[in-house]
């Protein structure tokens, strides 16, 4: 884990990247089920990851957060090929973490944890727009490096999750420039040019990791890149190819601060909202041992600030 706060700090808004952290947990856990055979390997390592999360991090507000749309349609025109290599053909096998989502979803339910989504948006959205409309220290959990664009509010940190779902990076501006050697506000400009292939965006051809850093560092910014008089000739022509993949990448990349997130109050509650619902779902589930856990862990996350 991350180092925790600071004594005498102000207790951090946690948010935590549901869609994300679930299916780390399911790549992380091996195989397990239910009596009835339901998959539930997801659920066991979402809730034991929360369960030593909330101790260490002591939060005074948690939420959830969940995909509304995993593939938004503002996204897909901007950039038609945004995550296309996801989208499922004829024959493929159903994905086997969606069912378990809606099972994380119920169980956080009957224990009262908010869960956080904004309609027609993904999970980074919400986060987005949670973090940047908080006041005091924000941490955000996830395996998404979109959201390192968050850390130029410098009331945020992200904690990355490295290894599965139980090492963090504690990633703030000093972390980016050190990491990339760009200024620490300028991830999102860096994952223009550099491109991700997971998420379908090719980046500007011919201009890798090691030239979008420098040229950040040297500049300060992708606008001030894009004005730059002094650029050699084959990185101009390259950024010139590239300004309409630029354009549309602007808008796909940038997190939706301003969606219209719904969501709880983020109240730690020291017992389940709903216990007999829970005893249900641990029953069926063959969840008791996590959901202990997660009870024992709310309940000193509740007295300890």
């Amino acid at each position: 884990m991350a180092d925790a706060p600071a004594t005498g700090s102000a207790w951090p808004t946690l948010l935590i990247d549901g869609s994300s952290l679930a299916y780390r947990a399911y790549h992380a856990i091996p195989v397990l089920t239910a009596p009835d055979g339901t998959a539930t390997n997801a659920v066991h390592g979402f809730l034991g990851f929360l369960s030593r999360l909330l101790p260490d991090r002591r939060p005074a507000r948690l939420f959830v957060a969940l995909d509304a749309d995993w593939r938004p349609a503002f996204r897909v025109e901007a950039l038609p090929e945004y995550k296309a290599h996801r989208v499922a053909k004829e024959g493929d096998e159903p994905d086997p973490v969606e069912p378990q989502i809606a099972l994380i979803v119920e169980i956080l339910g009957a224990f009262g944890i908010s869960t956080a989504r904004c309609e027609g948006y993904e999970a980074e959205d919400a986060i987005a727009a949670i973090a940047t409309r908080s006041t005091g220290p924000v941490e955000v959990v996830t395996g998404d490096r979109d959201l390192f664009a968050l850390v130029r509010h410098p009331h945020v940190r992200v904690l990355y999750t490295l290894r599965g779902v139980s090492e963090l990076a504690p990633v703030d501006q000093a972390w980016i420039a050190a990491k990339y050697g760009i200024p620490g506000d300028r991830y999102m400009d860096y994952a223009i040019m550099r491109g991700d292939p997971s998420d379908g965006l090719p980046g500007v051809a011919g201009i890798g990791e090691k030239t979008a850093s420098e040229l950040l560092r040297k500049y300060g910014s992708l606008d001030a890149i894009l004005a730059a008089a002094d650029l050699s000739p084959t990185i101009r022509a390259r950024i010139h190819k590239g300004e309409g993949y630029i354009a549309s990448a602007r808008r796909v990349v940038a997190l939706a601060e301003d969606c219209a997130v719904e969501c709880g109050d983020g109240s730690i509650r020291a017992q389940p909202a709903d216990a007999a619902r829970l005893a249900a779902l641990a029953e069926r589930l063959a969840i008791a041992g996590p959901v202990e856990r997660l009870t024992a862990a709310l309940r000193v996350a509740s007295v300890t600030r």
